[in-house]
């Protein structure tokens, strides 16, 4: 669910169950604003984000350059282009971020308008338009030892390589970038290796 969808009743800590109207037997996922504390599983649920694209800006010139990532979020934020994920070397070099696939060629030309002109500051701007999005989720992913492993070591068994990954301070969510093709065999591996099926 969108969690503006949720937004009215996160407010007032109501519960919400999510069912399925093909298997009216399971009583589906219930939504609550603490984690069920008997609950033992790590990983709750995994999903794919298709249509999406993964833009990268480099440059040397972006190295310990106070700003420089601001003024790519600015450039995309004055063209209505919204960042759904962003992840960054520690090098500080290039940054990596993932939008809507339709907004993509917009992207592409305002950032090379904006900042390939600029001082240096940005050598190249590059995209992939054949990615999607994993995202595996589940309360009890925080603070749990291996959670991480187990993921990437399950996609990397498939052959499959991971191009960008991202996750929040919450550790409740592990998000990575594959290519689309490969998208459905990562869930379906994901869903296997943490028997999601039974949960």
């Amino acid at each position: 669910m969108h969690p503006r969808a949720l937004e009215p009743v996160t407010k007032d800590k109501i519960p919400v169950r999510i069912r399925s109207v093909f298997h009216t037997e399971n009583p589906g996922t219930l939504i609550t604003n603490e984690p069920d504390p008997n609950t033992k599983e790590t990983v709750k649920a995994v999903a794919m984000i298709k249509d999406v694209a993964m833009v990268n800006v480099s440059g040397a010139g972006m190295v310990g350059a106070p700003g420089s990532y601001a003024k790519v979020f600015e450039v995309l934020g004055r063209n209505d282009i919204n960042v759904m994920m962003v992840s960054t070397a520690a090098s500080e070099a290039n940054i990596s971020m993932i939008i809507k696939r339709s907004v993509l060629g917009r992207a592409i030309s305002n950032l090379e308008i904006a900042l390939l002109d600029r001082s240096g500051l940005v050598n190249e701007v590059s995209a992939e338009d054949d990615v999607a999005v994993i995202a595996v989720m589940g309360a009890n992913m925080k603070g749990t030892l291996g959670v991480a492993s187990r993921i990437f070591s399950t996609v990397a068994k498939k052959g499959i390589n991971i191009r960008m990954i991202a996750q929040g301070s919450s550790e409740l969510n592990i998000s990575f970038v594959v290519k689309e093709e490969d998208g459905t065999a990562v869930v379906q591996a994901i869903h296997k290796e943490f028997n999601l099926d039974k949960i």
